[in-house]
């Protein structure tokens, strides 16, 4: 992913130079991007990795903070709440404790060494693929049925799409979806079919997997500027941030902890909004439960229609 960073060269010869030399310099200013590096990598699994990978990953990468230097509980301490205070992270107060314990563990002054290594095992994505052509057994029907082989799904929004979206993220989910936490008639009872093992391995393979965005009907021009907006900008009388900030510019997605949006159909991302507004939906960090609580339902519609067509919008601003 591309970030886009403003240089301003200030010159030091300005501040020593006469009133009327500076009146006649000129500054030119230009935008420069920078190819940043994307990661899927995460915090190593063991007791609060859940917590952490899931408020932490939303800002920066996990080798980000394990490069970093070993320090005491209070000192974690200080630097989670840093976060909150002064960059707003929205790190639900549960979770504080159960964080700071974890970095402790693994950066503390007695960490454990191996704790920086993630020796989880790796997906087997040709393993996936018979599980998403087949499925297994009577129990788990074939993946394909509802998200099609190759993740694009059916163009109805009554499942999302899935392809290329990080293996943490789609593992998370269907963890989730087993355990309880993320409650849905469909995908509740296929994951409890699934093992560890089935799970990282059909992860592995649509998170690899290449989709095209199908030819959807577009939305009232309306409806779509409003929700570029709340995309780009949020809004300021409800106190909403903008999507994208999480999201990702363009809604690309901050993998491996936040999805992407860009091309999600808008029937998907209407319906989970309105899961988080109802309580059915208590995965992902607890900032979406506070967003969507604001949102009303044509805020909904117009954010997910937005969000519907960018491909489409960014492939014809391309050719023109």
């Amino acid at each position: 992913m591309s970030r886009t960073v403003l240089l301003i060269a200030v010159i030091a010869a300005m501040a020593l130079a006469s009133p009327s030399a500076r009146a006649q310099k000129k500054f030119s200013l230009k935008s420069v991007n920078i190819p940043q590096p994307t990661s899927d990598r995460t915090f190593p699994n063991g007791p609060g990795s859940d917590a952490i990978n899931d408020n932490c990953l939303i800002c920066h990468s996990a080798g980000m903070v394990l490069n970093q230097p070993s320090l005491s509980r209070a000192g974690w301490l200080g630097e989670v709440n840093a976060m909150i205070e002064q960059f707003k992270a929205p790190i639900e107060p549960k979770d504080v404790d159960t964080i700071v314990d974890y970095l402790v563990r693994i950066k503390g002054p007695n960490a454990e060494t191996a704790g920086e290594r993630n020796t989880s095992r790796q997906g087997d994505p040709k393993h996936g693929a018979v599980i998403a052509a087949q499925g297994i057994g009577t129990d788990v029907p074939a993946c394909a049925q509802c998200h099609a082989f190759n993740g694009g799904s059916d163009g109805s929004g009554a499942f999302p799409r899935i392809a290329g979206q990080s293996t943490y993220y789609l593992a998370k989910q269907l963890h989730d979806f087993a355990s309880g936490v993320r409650a849905n008639a469909i995908m509740s009872p296929v994951s409890k079919g699934l093992s560890p093992v089935d799970i990282a391995d059909v992860v592995a393979y649509y998170g690899s997997a290449k989709a095209p965005f199908l030819p959807l009907a577009g939305s009232e021009p309306v409806l779509l500027k409003r929700g570029e907006q709340l995309a780009e900008m949020g809004s300021a009388t409800k106190d909403v941030p903008a999507c994208n900030n999480c999201h990702g510019p363009d809604g690309g997605g901050e993998p491996p902890a936040i999805p992407s949006l860009a091309g999600q159909y808008a029937h998907y991302v209407a319906f989970e909004l309105q899961m988080w507004q109802r309580g059915y939906r208590q995965s992902s960090p607890g900032i979406m439960r506070v967003i969507a609580a604001k949102l009303d339902d044509q805020d909904i519609a117009a954010v997910a229609a937005y969000y519907q067509q960018l491909p489409a919008a960014q492939k014809t601003s391309a050719s023109k």
